[in-house]
């Protein structure tokens, strides 16, 4: 379900109950070999999608904006060489990956005492060829991201670092933050084949930037608008 909280007749916050996150012992500090990086150790977690997590420090890298060239560069080579060694699937549904990757910093416990994380989500906007550096780029998620959170949270969880009903707050690269929860575990999938998981929640708080009208002219050639080749 959704919940809004509201005060002065503004919506301040809203939390969203996720689909189950899980992530396997047999996904976890998995060595993928990556050209030109050498081998990089891989979590894979599940959170609404299948997500290939790395630690920044271990590639000599922080979440700065000032680093997101880098950041796209290094984190799509990684999830392409994840998904190539060693691909995973959702014990329900028909869907393979890993297909989306987080960066992420040490969690640490802030002045308030809640866990917290940074992180940037490293999204696909080309087919990578290993033959062609030109196709190594990607682009990065400016929000914390909420599957990512997810699935970062069903990590932590599983190495004993994250307990049920504890917030976990979760900084984007541009300082964003959402502050995700897990409810509960359940299993997912169903006999021998099912898989321990947890139902999290994400909670976040969105702002009115512009109020528009768009308008299709009948003489427009391009009335279902455009693309090109960058990251549209």
């Amino acid at each position: 379900g959704v919940t809004a909280t509201c005060k002065n007749g503004k919506v301040t916050n809203v939390t969203f109950e996720n689909a189950p996150a899980f992530c396997e012992a047999s996904h976890r500090d998995v060595i993928v070999s990556v050209p030109t990086l050498g081998d990089v150790r891989v979590d894979i977690a599940f959170g609404g999608m299948h997500y290939a997590i790395v630690d920044v420090q271990d590639l000599n890298l922080s979440i700065d904006p000032k680093l997101g060239r880098e950041l796209c560069r290094v984190g799509e080579m990684i999830k392409v060489a994840a998904r190539e060694q060693h691909p995973v699937s959702h014990p329900v549904f028909d869907y393979t990956g890993p297909d989306i990757l987080v960066l992420r910093e040490p969690t640490y416990r802030d002045e308030e005492g809640v866990l917290t994380g940074r992180n940037t989500v490293v999204m696909t906007n080309n087919d990578l060829d290993w033959n062609r550096p030109e196709t190594w780029t990607a682009m990065l998620d400016r929000s914390p991201c909420g599957s990512g959170t997810s699935a970062v949270m069903a990590l932590l969880h599983a190495r004993g670092e994250l307990k049920i009903g504890e917030p976990f707050k979760h900084i984007g690269i541009v300082g964003a933050h959402f502050v995700g929860e897990l409810l509960r575990t359940t299993s997912v999938g169903e006999g021998e084949a099912a898989i321990q998981g947890v139902i999290p929640t994400i909670s976040g708080q969105a702002w009115i930037t512009q109020l528009c009208t768009v308008l299709v002219d009948p003489s427009d050639p391009f009335p279902r608008g455009y693309t090109v080749g960058d990251i549209w």
